[in-house]
């Protein structure tokens, strides 16, 4: 069932994970001229790398279609998508102890005739070296990378299952770079022509099935190695005198400090009826510049009950587009700013937007006013409460009366301390008021008794 070495085979394991943690892929490449349609290719799987030992096995069916020197990921997890990096997401489950995954080319010669399976590819793994074996590096905990597979030279694998393999982790400084697991040096990863959007991950679109047509398109040179520009600003509905014909706009950033080339690169406006601006030879953005393509110049009539503009490259990928708006607001422009979408009552073609958002309704603004009044009110009367509770318990504290009964009780304690005090001088006074009353009545005269 194995090919000839000789014979280079088209598509390629280029790299692996295994490991379950975070996700497992595959990553296969295309070593043709030719865009390849992926729904006439499968891999198969075993979990084994002896297939005389192998207990059971999978057939995973592709889809979608890979541009020449492109690269196809075959996932289960969530990965930064680098440019020119077609996905077709499926449930792997490969065993990171032993497991052999094959490449197989499905062709049908003449309709109605058999199909014959050709192998394109295989790389088998093991924690037990034996005979026999393609082995991994020992570290699969990182990603694995297949040597020598590079887009510099478009050079592939010579045959099925040859090559050495190299351990790998994803650059700290750059996602989209890899390198050695072991000494930390760069390493070719071959999908870099273009860097990712510095905004959210694009959308990828496969590309038109007219092979000849795709494999004449491809990037201007002077692109290789820059970072895609960014849709940042539309305007669907300009305001008062505003012609649509003439006055609307699509706005591109350019985030290099390089010029980047828009030849062959296109505008597409729509969501369900699409229509696209292709970019004439020539054509760039100026380095760290906003640059407004306004309707008289594209032709694109934005629509105002919903809409969405997408930045398609050479080869048709989506590589920027805007969010989808519903109904366009009169004379505001849907704006990007810090990842999100607004509409602005600010428009700023060819310059950094400004988000000015809509005043508040006045049912809002009256809403907020007698809320405030309310809560004024309230603040007022907490206030002027305790300011009188103050006021009363220290200026003017209140009187409790006394009794009439305490203040007797209090008189006569007081007689009693007083008489006991000057007992000795009451009792000389009683003595001599008894006195003088015995004498003055010794002193009258007798009354003669008859």
């Amino acid at each position: 069932m194995h090919a000839d070495a000789a014979n280079a085979p088209s598509l390629v394991i280029s790299q692996l994970k295994i490991t379950s943690s975070n996700g497992q892929f595959i990553t296969l490449y295309n070593s043709t001229g030719l865009t390849l349609d992926m729904s006439k290719y499968q891999l198969e799987y075993f979990n084994s790398y002896d297939l005389s030992k192998a207990t059971s096995s999978r057939l995973i069916s592709l889809s979608g279609t890979v541009p020449p020197h492109g690269y196809f990921m075959v996932n289960d997890g969530v990965y930064t998508l680098c440019y020119q990096l077609s996905v077709d997401s499926v449930s792997l489950g490969l065993s990171s102890t032993a497991g052999l995954v094959e490449v197989v080319a499905f062709d049908q010669s003449t309709p109605g005739g058999s199909v014959s399976p050709t192998l394109q590819d295989y790389v088998g793994w093991s924690k037990t070296v034996a005979a026999g074996a393609q082995t991994l590096p020992a570290n699969t905990s990182s990603f694995l990378q297949r040597q020598p597979v590079d887009s510099s030279n478009n050079s592939a694998v010579g045959g099925p299952g040859l090559g050495s393999w190299l351990g790998v982790q994803p650059d700290s400084k750059n996602i989209c770079n890899i390198v050695n697991s072991t000494n930390s040096s760069s390493v070719l990863t071959g999908y870099g022509d273009l860097l990712p959007s510095t905004e959210p991950p694009a959308t990828i679109l496969s590309a038109g099935s007219d092979a000849a047509a795709d494999s004449i398109a491809s990037l201007p040179a002077s692109d290789i190695g820059l970072m895609a520009p960014t849709v940042t600003e539309l305007l669907p509905n300009p305001a008062g005198t505003g012609n649509d014909a003439t006055d609307e706009f699509i706005e591109l950033y350019n985030p290099n400090a390089a010029s980047f080339d828009l030849s062959g690169f296109s505008l597409q406006a729509g969501t369900t009826s699409l229509h696209s601006y292709n970019f004439a030879g020539g054509r760039s953005l100026p380095p760290h510049s906003f640059t407004a393509f306004y309707s008289s110049l594209t032709g694109l009539s934005l629509s105002n009950s919903g809409g969405q503009v997408k930045l398609l490259d050479p080869m048709a990928n989506s590589i920027s587009a805007s969010a989808v708006y519903g109904t366009a607001k009169d004379g505001q422009s849907w704006a990007l700013a810090n990842g999100k979408w607004y509409w602005t009552n600010h428009l700023t073609p060819n310059a950094a937007n400004i988000i000015e958002l809509p005043p508040p309704s006045k049912k809002t603004a009256s809403s907020k006013t007698t809320k405030s009044k309310t809560s004024t009110a309230k603040t007022s009367k907490a206030v002027k409460t305790k300011s009188t509770a103050s006021f009363s318990s220290q200026d003017t504290p209140a009187r409790t009366p006394i009794h009439t009964w305490t203040l007797a009780l209090v008189a006569g304690l007081a007689l009693l301390y007083g008489a006991y005090e000057y007992r000795t001088d009451l009792a000389n006074r009683f003595h001599r008021l008894r006195r003088n009353g015995r004498n003055s009545r010794a002193d009258r005269p007798q009354v003669e008794r008859r």
